[in-house]
């Protein structure tokens, strides 16, 4: 049975991907066989003639997935769980179903914050001595200012003997590198206006991004706890120009205002859920589903107003050929993926008894480029082979792509862990499926969490053949004889983003902060990590939550090779290093092949964001 585990734990995933750029680690065996060339397959498609071609028109003629996302991402824009806008997003989403005819629609709880945060418009510049706007971003969670602040803005700090009222009160204090816990704490005392940061994540390509994302735990607090003390991101080009100015004798002056807000809640939280019943098996369950919620700096659009997008289409596509699924299909938007999967644990642990008449879960997650692959257990294979066989048939959306429009992988087994909502289902022993995608867009390296993820990336015929693979996919699923044989999944990992990041950074497994399978030769392996080991420290900051380990790896700066982790073994506390280097590869690499062509692998997980 899944357990959901505190929003505290959560943050760490997505943080952990910047830092690693590796994908949450679904550890599939090597596929064993592709269709390369689909078209040579014989097989009995599941859906008469008549009905693909008719999905086809709809999906492909009659598109509505551009129209749909346009909206979300334009009469919405973000939709940070807990935010107002989340709630607004789940009422919309509802309408729609609603406006599509399908028959069953609701808004489903899976849990409420004490809390509601919610980000208005972000503002700073330089105004003297040399008068610069700035690109600003601020955490989720974090504090405002209560209106335009207006004050010199002097370098951070770097021990308590300098952290005096004279050099820190009633100033703006930048830095580039983290100070230590005791002289930020000293600092805040003494009546300072605010931090202000050089935003990380930026790289050669792409100097001016910007990555902001926060910590879901404070939405817990009481009203009187919330910080007060707002923490302002620049962007690292601009920031680098404010560091040179420090260096100068001239006083420099800023002026930010930043429209962030706490309200006493409590605030619900949803999962949209819609479906079509099934005519002679309504109890058992095809699901369709995306993530609805995303970070707060730009629109969310491809992560996930792409997936929600398609998700949504779908549904209008079965409803317009007035399609009767055998099963029942179920459309499922989840609320707090990017805080860990919160939205679809939820729902499996509120309905974990009805999971064994769950078919199959197409998921889809990881930005607009278009579904070309899949990658289903050895016993699923032959009746999948039969559901896509219309796919197989279908016009490649990119007329540069050369090969197959669509490639079903098989592999022995299919195991748990993951960085999107699919895992939630495999850790409960149901084929949760993630689409492979194709094409131009380069999600990882420049919309993924970005102040970029804007309408504008989104690939509307990519869009449009997504959907349309998606409703035949689900129609064929649902109108199979038999359930598909889940004998090939095997429940690994608990489908926790911070558990799979956790695999990924060190090739190990956690229980908490508790290490408890070292993989051999692997990353903690080659650090000297050992069963049992409990991780205390990184960058001698005590660790509250996993996330913090990328906070104190992005404070040491790019020119850093290791980063200093403690862990507690038993009634000793040892110290040991982490390759800093080799995870700047990985994520360059990852950066350098995740734009263009090819299957792009599961989603990174999540976990910071922002913009103005």
């Amino acid at each position: 049975m899944l357990r959901l585990l505190p929003p505290s734990v959560f943050p760490f995933v997505l943080c952990l991907h910047g830092l690693l750029g590796a994908q949450a680690p679904v550890a599939e065996a090597p596929v064993a066989e592709s269709t390369a060339k689909p078209e040579t397959l014989i097989r009995e498609a599941v859906l008469d003639e008549a009905t693909v071609a008719e999905i086809r028109h709809q999906g492909i003629d009659n598109s509505q997935a551009t129209r749909i996302l346009r909206d979300m991402t334009g009469k919405i824009g973000h939709r940070l769980t807990g935010s107002d806008n989340f709630t607004k997003a789940c009422a919309w989403a509802a309408t729609e179903f609603h406006a599509m005819g399908v028959p069953v629609v609701k808004l489903e709880k899976w849990g409420e914050w004490n809390l509601v945060w919610n980000r208005g418009a972000w503002k700073g510049r330089i105004t003297s001595p040399v008068p610069m706007e700035l690109y600003v971003a601020t955490e989720a969670w974090t504090a405002g200012t209560n209106g335009p602040r207006e004050g010199v803005i002097v370098k951070a700090p770097d021990s308590l003997e300098a952290a005096t009222r004279e050099a820190v009160g009633s100033k703006w204090l930048y830095y580039k590198k983290r100070p230590p816990a005791d002289v930020r704490e000293a600092c805040e005392q003494l009546g300072i206006l605010g931090w202000v940061y050089r935003a990380g994540d930026a790289d050669e390509k792409f100097p001016t991004r910007v990555r902001v994302f926060g910590n879901s735990r404070t939405a817990m607090l009481p009203l009187a706890g919330v910080p007060t003390i707002p923490q302002i991101a620049v962007r690292p080009d601009q920031a680098d120009e404010l560091a040179k100015l420090l260096e100068q004798p001239q006083a420099v002056h800023a002026n930010f205002d930043i429209e962030n807000t706490f309200r006493e809640g409590p605030i619900p939280l949803y999962n949209v859920i819609a479906e079509i019943p099934g005519s002679d098996k309504p109890d058992e369950v095809v699901v369709v589903s995306s993530h609805l919620d995303s970070w707060h700096q730009a629109q969310g659009c491809t992560d996930n107003g792409t997936g929600s997008a398609t998700t949504m289409e779908s549904a209008r596509i079965l409803m317009a050929v007035k399609a009767k699924p055998v099963r029942t299909i179920r459309f499922c938007l989840w609320g707090g993926e990017e805080q860990g999967l919160l939205g679809s644990a939820g729902y499996v642990k509120m309905h974990r008894v009805e999971m064994e008449h769950v078919s199959a879960v197409f998921n889809h997650d990881s930005g607009t480029n278009w579904a070309g692959a899949m990658t289903v257990a050895e016993t699923m294979y032959e009746p999948m082979l039969r559901v896509f066989q219309p796919v197989f048939a279908l016009t490649s959306p990119d007329p540069s792509h050369v090969g197959s429009v669509f490639e079903l992988n098989k592999s022995p087994t299919i195991s748990g862990g993951g960085g999107s909502d699919h895992a939630s289902f495999l850790s409960a022993g149901v084929p949760g499926l993630n689409w492979g995608l194709k094409g131009r867009a380069n999600y990882f390296a420049y919309s993924w969490h970005t102040q970029w993820d804007t309408f504008e990336v989104a690939v509307p015929e990519y869009q449009r053949h997504t959907a349309t693979v998606i409703a035949l996919a689900a129609l064929g699923t649902a109108n199979l004889p038999e359930m598909l044989d889940r004998s090939g999944i095997i429940r690994g990992g608990s489908g926790r983003q911070a558990g799979s990041y956790a695999e990924a950074l060190f090739d190990a497994e956690m229980d908490g902060f508790k290490f408890t399978k070292i993989t051999a030769d692997g990353r903690g392996a080659k650090m000297g990590l050992q069963v049992g080991d409990v991780l205390t420290k990184a960058n001698g900051q005590k660790l509250e939550a996993m996330h913090e380990v990328f906070s104190a790896a992005r404070e040491l700066g790019d020119e850093a090779k290791t980063m200093e982790l403690e862990v507690q073994r038993g009634d000793t506390m040892v110290k040991l290093l982490l390759d800093l280097e080799a995870m700047r590869e990985r994520r360059a690499r990852r950066d350098a092949s995740g734009g263009a062509g090819g299957a792009a692998p599961s989603k990174p997980a999540s976990g910071r964001s922002g913009g103005n």
